[in-house]
């Protein structure tokens, strides 16, 4: 442009000379040169971007020059939609990981966007904003086909929920990632009493024969044959004889027993535990168990038997607590033992209980009860002897037996926060051996102080029952 104008103002100068027309020629007006208005392309990027993509969503790409071709490297996890030759639109179809390149005209490679599809982190914000308005410092984020929560809340019940929306997003339970953590940790404290009551009544009235009895008869009769008979022979010669043997070595016992017994079981274990974590505790022993290996080895392992108790409290609102609890109750029943190449393995009687309750924070609840009566009614005798009438007594014997077994497991759930030490007590506080003259003489197992004297008992004796105290 600026040449054009250059050029014809140098001609102007030239025709106004001296010896050309004495009126100058009217002026030309300069060419215009039409521009077609183009947008304006934003600023080509690195050769290789990266882009990330909530699933479900799109994002625009501008490019500085006409595409030719796009290639995808999956087309499951994005999809290229070309809206004009420097537009192209990237949708999100599936999670995951590809890249997406661009070919001008001529083939070459103008640009190349590394695209990562992850799950939608921001709707899942928007729905914890509106379920959990008073939890505002939950951050969520998405890698991948995962949502990881992070950050502080103010409950359990929040990081139980916040999950459960979680798991809306995703497939599996494995892809939440939960790093949430409760702002003021509480503690529950459970308290177990398991009482069983076992009755036992045994009758037993007859008589009982014992002895080599099967050889009764082992020589019943030695009959002569007609060969070897005679004329000058006897009768029991003729006949034969009859002899029983082992009948000299039979034995008649009277038995009469009658016998009453009672059990009393009663243990009240205490357990605490962070609300959300599990506490176990087991209250008995445990025995060897042979188990048979390669190569014919064999290996001991061990049993538990007595009271095992487990426990997962979660306090939902502050004075609420729901539980989830196993109790089991076992012992070691001979009745029950198995011989394995004459080796004999005791068996257990179990009494087992899983629960999950709610409760408030004090409260006692009845989470098992077992009544079981057994009755076992046994008659023994000789045959045919036995069903005589009146004397067939003398060849039999009955016997009755009856077990009631009663079992109760009632646990009570408390709230708690950590004491200072010094309100803290033992039963061993004040306690000092008693001297030879008071154990002797005034049998006392314990020394007396007297009050305010450093180590005095607060009691003169040992008290019970010992254990927590709530208040």
């Amino acid at each position: 442009m600026i040449r054009i104008r250059s050029a014809l103002a140098a001609l102007g100068l030239f025709l106004a000379q001296p010896g050309f027309a004495a009126e100058p020629p009217p002026a030309v007006p300069a060419p215009r040169i039409a521009v077609a208005a183009q947008p304006l392309a934003t600023p080509a990027r690195a050769p290789s971007d990266i882009a990330r993509l909530a699933l479900n969503k799109t994002t625009e790409i501008l490019l500085p020059a006409p595409v030719r071709d796009i290639v995808v490297g999956n087309p499951d996890v994005v999809d290229a939609l070309v809206r004009s030759p420097t537009q192209v639109l990237l949708a999100a179809r599936g999670v995951g990981q590809t890249d997406v390149t661009f070919f001008d005209a001529t083939g070459t490679v103008m640009r190349r966007i590394a695209v990562d599809v992850h799950v939608d982190a921001e709707a899942l914000k928007a729905v914890l904003a509106q379920v959990l308005p008073d939890e505002t410092r939950i951050r969520v984020s998405g890698v991948g086909d995962s949502i990881y929560l992070a950050g502080t809340v103010k409950s359990d019940v929040a990081v139980v929920n916040a999950r459960s929306l979680a798991r809306r997003f995703v497939k599996d339970d494995a892809n939440v990632v939960n790093l949430l953590r409760v702002s003021a940790e509480q503690q529950v404290m459970l308290q177990v009493k398991v009482a069983e009551m076992q009755k036992t009544v045994l009758k037993e009235l007859g008589v009982g024969l014992s002895g080599p009895i099967a050889r009764m008869g082992d020589q019943v009769a030695n009959i002569a044959t007609a060969s070897t008979i005679g004329l000058t022979q006897s009768a029991s010669q003729l006949f034969g004889t009859v002899s029983v043997t082992g009948i000299s070595s039979l034995v008649a016992s009277l038995s009469a027993l009658e016998r009453q017994g009672l059990i009393r079981t009663l243990v009240e274990p205490n357990l605490t535990a962070v609300s959300g974590e599990t506490a176990n505790l087991l209250a008995g022993g445990e025995f060897p168990i042979p188990v048979a290996e390669d190569l014919g080895k064999i290996s001991i392992e061990f049993k538990q038997f007595g009271v095992l108790l487990n426990f997962t409290p979660v306090v939902l609102d502050p004075g609420r607590i729901s539980l989830k609890m196993q109790s089991e109750v076992s012992a070691i029943d001979s009745s029950l033992t198995v011989t394995l190449s004459s080796t004999q393995i005791p068996g257990l009687s179990v009494r087992r209980a899983s629960s999950t309750v709610e409760m408030p924070s004090g409260g006692s609840i009845m989470i098992a009860g077992l009544l079981q009566n057994d009755i076992t009614s046994t008659l023994s005798g000789m045959p045919g002897l036995m069903d005589v009438p009146v004397l067939g007594a003398l060849f039999k014997s009955t016997s009755f037996q009856r077990k009631e077994t009663e079992l109760v497991v009632i646990v009570s759930a408390y709230v708690v926060q950590p004491l200072e030490k010094p309100g803290l007590a033992l039963p061993t506080d004040g306690f000092a051996p008693s001297s030879d003259l008071d154990r002797i003489l005034l049998n006392r197992l314990q020394e007396t102080y007297l009050s305010g004297r450093a180590g005095a008992a607060v009691a003169p004796e040992l008290q019970g029952p010992v254990g927590y105290i709530v208040q």
